[in-house]
C-alpha cells in the first residue's frame, strides 16, 4: 500500500515540478507518507494485541518477552515488506510482559525511533 502512494505521489511530484508547485507536493507527498507509516504502525499493533489478548484468554498468561519474536513468527505470516517485529519506520517494535506474565506493553518507538518521545505508539495488555 505504500508503495502505490508513492509512485502516485511521485508521479505528482513529476507534474508539480512541470507545473512550479514541486515544494509544495514534496511536503504533501512526505506527510502523506508519514501518516500512512502512522497507521499501518497502528493497524499491526492492533493485530498484535488481539493475538496476545486471545493468548492470555487461552493460556491464563502472556508470551515470555525473550519468547517474543518466535510467538510471533508462529502466529503472523512473514510479508515482502517488512520484518513483522518492526513497525513502518523500520524500528524493532519493543514488547515486554510482566513478570507474572499477566501484563504486557507494545511499543513503537515511531517516527524519530527514540522510546519515550511524543511519537511512541503503545498498547498495554490487558
Amino acid at each position: 500500500m505504500i508503495e502505490i502512494l508513492r509512485m502516485l505521489l511521485v508521479t505528482g511530484i513529476g507534474l508539480g515540478a512541470v507545473a512550479g508547485n514541486s515544494d509544495e507536493i514534496k511536503k504533501f507527498f512526505n506527510d502523506t507518507v508519514a501518516v500512512t507509516q502512522q497507521i499501518a504502525t497502528a493497524g499491526d499493533m492492533r493485530s498484535i494485541s488481539i493475538m496476545l489478548d486471545y493468548e492470555f484468554m487461552r493460556r491464563g498468561r502472556y508470551p515470555k518477552t525473550g519468547y517474543f519474536k518466535k510467538w510471533m513468527e508462529r502466529n503472523f505470516k512473514e510479508n515482502n515488506s517488512k520484518p513483522i517485529t518492526t513497525d513502518h519506520w523500520k524500528n524493532k517494535l519493543i514488547y515486554r510482559s510482566g513478570k507474572d506474565q499477566k501484563s504486557c506493553i507494545l511499543i513503537s518507538c515511531g517516527a524519530d525511533g527514540i522510546k519515550g518521545t511524543k511519537d511512541d505508539l503503545k498498547i498495554t495488555g490487558p
